[in-house]
């Protein structure tokens, strides 16, 4: 197992290979299914983190007001209210369907996802206000 996996991460990544697997069938434990799971881990780290600073900044829950015009097509925060209970509603399920770790991951992910394309969009609304006070102080 040392050969396999290294270092801590590659230690992690098949920890997290394992629990996202069915128990039913067997593991595929190959390196493009490590470094699917090294993937997945680093996106979660991602979000993990950004949260954490965004909380740090004492910037609080998701911004829901109204979008800046920038053609993104919503009028509201793309986490809604609803998805959040939602996606734990499908994890949960899934863990009750005979442990469905598979699915109980892509809720996990759904909701991954969701962060991701709402800092995406706070992102782009802080860098459009940017270059609106840098077009009206004429710089």
């Amino acid at each position: 197992m040392r050969n396999a996996c290294p270092n801590n991460a590659q230690v992690r990544a098949y920890r997290y290979l394992v629990i996202a697997s069915q128990y039913r069938n067997p593991l595929s434990f190959t390196p493009k299914a490590m470094e699917a799971a090294e993937n997945a881990l680093k996106r979660i780290d991602k979000v993990v983190g950004q949260i954490s600073a965004a909380l740090e900044a004492d910037v609080g829950e998701p911004s829901t007001e109204s979008s800046s015009g920038d053609g993104d097509g919503g009028d509201q925060s793309v986490i809604a209210t609803q998805d959040v209970p939602k996606a734990i509603q499908n994890f949960e399920a899934a863990l009750l369907d005979d442990l469905s770790m598979p699915r109980a991951s892509a809720a996990m992910f759904g909701l991954v996802k969701l962060a991701e394309t709402e800092f995406k969009r706070v992102a782009k609304a802080a860098k459009s206000n940017e270059d609106a006070s840098l077009d009206i102080a004429g710089l």
